[in-house]
């Protein structure tokens, strides 16, 4: 039984050639293709061995999981070679040889597919496609290159006859057209802001858009607020296999918008899904690739020359790590938000300084951001706020947020990783409050982390006089721990060091005296004062 959703498409208009020039050789390759790029592509088939998935002539088959497995992806070729299916797309490492010369039996076309693509993602690139293909070229639109949505946007607007901002789901600006139409404040703030403003956003969901845009295939009008400088708005949702992908939105230009342009939209809007799933997929997988070059210098792996090239970064300069930690422990909740929270680090980072680059590792998101201005410190901490707070109101979640201390090359942006991650680490030692902690005004409590952390490699650090203060404590019930501790505090400030234990100076003294003639502490020593007080603070 086929387990594959096919593509409505009729007759075969579409072809390989085609396929991969939309798609772009970054995500899909051809290594082979016996009989041409002009062979026809009907239907996007995933290939399931276990329920038998049926291949129809013209199929392009994504074999999931074949590439690990040679038998599988020989068993593939072979069943899409008697079948005349059109291509077998798998995942593939190296010069496929053998897999080569069985396509070439088979006569059908093998294609290597990014790896840093998910293959639904491909399946609805390919669907796309193909449907796409069947469109009747009557726009201009039609001859835009596949995946540029400024480009798009321009097309759009000369269609429909007014400024067009293409958004993803989040509201967020993917691109906007640059011809010669006059604009309101609304749009000028939402190009600005890469996003629609807070105000506007309420307004828009308060007049029910949004839920009609998303639920319906219907061209929306919004309009009614003429005297506070908006001009009205048509919009429709852009949708793939069933996903949504996005919104175009048209302000009105020089003349108001008509039926006519409605109708334009929402063919704009078929238009726009290959290309929106295109671009999209193009980000993920250089998304994926500067995201482990960003985690490949954290972690002072490989070449940094090399990872600079990928970030388009100089290996020279200032830089400072943020690392943003979700406080949840529930596997769900971070599986759930960590993707989110990268985009919306990203997004404010970016905004930021432009070639800002941000990547997960488990639970927390890192941000590195270049930043060589002596007096960058007050905004990079701002920046952490801000991504903080937006972080609460936008997803729901509980953020905390450490700065590392800004170091003058890539080569040392692992300490400064290393200073962000211990600063989070002091918000769960409960020795720092609030939500985001700077390493420059938390140093010395992170240098008594570190101390702690060698202390408990190597445990002779802790002995000495203190342990017998602390044995005799555990014997008798004494409290002659706490006691030098409040003497030690308030720098042998008798009273005031009584009043934090609680007892009389008179008591408190006859202590100290007692706990000195016992343990024979030297508390006139100032190299055995430091030691017993470090050792207290590592306790």
């Amino acid at each position: 039984m086929a387990t594959a959703e096919t593509a409505p498409s009729g007759d075969v208009n579409a072809t390989l050639g085609r396929l991969v020039e939309d798609l772009g050789s970054e995500i899909l390759e051809v290594l082979f293709a016996p009989r041409g790029l002009e062979v026809g592509v009907a239907e996007a088939v995933i290939y399931d061995p276990a329920e038998g998935t049926a291949i129809e002539r013209d199929d392009i088959v994504l074999a999931v999981g074949a590439g690990l497995d040679p038998h599988l992806a020989a068993r593939v070729l072979s069943e899409a070679g008697q079948r005349r299916a059109s291509a077998v797309a798998l995942k593939l490492e190296g010069e496929p040889e053998e897999l080569l010369r069985l396509a070439s039996d088979a006569e059908v076309a093998l294609l290597r597919v990014s790896p840093d693509l998910r293959w639904d993602q491909l399946h609805i690139l390919v669907r796309t496609s193909i449907v796409s293909t069947g469109q009747p070229p009557g726009t201009s639109a039609n001859s835009v290159p596949i995946g540029d949505l400024f480009a798009l946007s321009n097309a759009v607007a000369a269609m429909v006859g007014g400024p067009v901002t293409i958004e993803d789901p989040q509201s967020r600006v993917l691109a906007y057209s640059s011809l010669d139409d006059p604009i309101d404040e609304p749009r000028r703030q939402t190009i600005l802001g890469r996003r629609v403003p807070e105000p506007w956003m309420k307004r828009i969901h308060e007049a029910g858009v949004f839920k009609k845009m998303w639920t319906t295939d219907e061209v929306v009008r919004f309009e009614g607020f003429a005297e506070e400088g908006l001009r009205p708005r048509i919009v429709t949702a852009v949708r793939a296999g069933g996903e949504i992908l996005g919104s175009i939105w048209v302000q009105e230009g020089a003349r108001p918008l008509n039926g006519d342009d409605e109708e334009a939209l929402r063919e704009a809007a078929r238009i726009a899904a290959l290309h929106m799933i295109r671009a999209r997929a193009g980000r993920d997988i250089e998304r994926r690739v500067r995201g482990d070059a960003l985690r490949s210098i954290l972690e002072g792996r490989g070449s940094v020359e090399s990872m600079a090239s990928r970030l388009s970064l100089d290996t020279d300069g200032g830089f400072t790590v943020l690392a943003f930690e979700l406080e949840s422990e529930e596997e769900a909740d971070i599986a759930l938000y960590s993707e989110r929270l990268t985009d919306l680090v990203g997004f404010y980072s970016e905004a930021f300084h432009r070639r800002a680059i941000a990547a997960s590792a488990g639970r927390t998101v890192y941000s590195l951001i270049p930043s060589s201005a002596s007096d960058a410190r007050d905004r990079i901490t701002r920046l952490a706020k801000e991504i903080v707070s937006k972080s609460e109101s936008t997803l729901k979640v509980k953020v905390r947020a450490g700065i590392g201390s800004a170091v003058d090359s890539l080569r040392s942006v692992p300490h400064s990783r290393w200073e962000a991650d211990q600063t989070l680490r002091l918000f769960w030692e409960g020795a720092a409050s609030g939500k985001v902690g700077d390493i420059e005004e938390l140093r010395p409590y992170t240098i008594l982390l570190e101390l702690k952390d060698l202390s408990s490699e190597r445990p002779h650090l802790k002995l000495g006089k203190l342990q017998v203060l602390l044995a005799h404590d555990e014997k008798h019930g004494t409290e002659y721990v706490k006691t030098l501790k409040a003497f030690l505090d308030f720098f042998g400030d008798i009273p005031a060091a009584a009043s934090e234990v609680g007892v009389h100076p008179n008591t408190f003294r006859y202590r100290i005296r007692r706990l000195t003639e016992f343990s024979d502490l030297q508390l006139g020593d100032p190299e055995e004062r430091l030691v017993v007080e470090l050792q207290l603070r590592l306790l």
